[in-house]
């Protein structure tokens, strides 16, 4: 699963075509989205899966990304 992250000045917010998690924290839109997951069926008993998140570097000023390549992007790894 790959998702895209964006920071709203409020919210983080972890996103693709279908789907949309937020959270005031990184872990609170974690939860969202390992909820999702285990209710969703998408991951097995024993089973894992990878949500791979990259930022989106576009909400982050011009001028500074070229020192932000890689600002950051993350997995989570969800078990049943």
């Amino acid at each position: 699963m790959e998702l895209t992250v964006i920071h709203d000045g409020k919210e983080w917010i972890a996103f693709d075509q279908d789907k949309e998690f937020r959270g005031t924290s990184l872990e609170e839109m974690d939860g969202e989205i390992r909820d999702y997951v285990l209710k969703s069926g998408r991951v097995g008993k024993g089973q894992k899966l990878k949500v791979w998140m990259y930022f989106n570097t576009a909400v982050i000023p011009e001028w500074m990304r070229q020192y932000m390549q890689h600002y950051f992007n993350r997995v989570l790894i969800i078990e049943n």
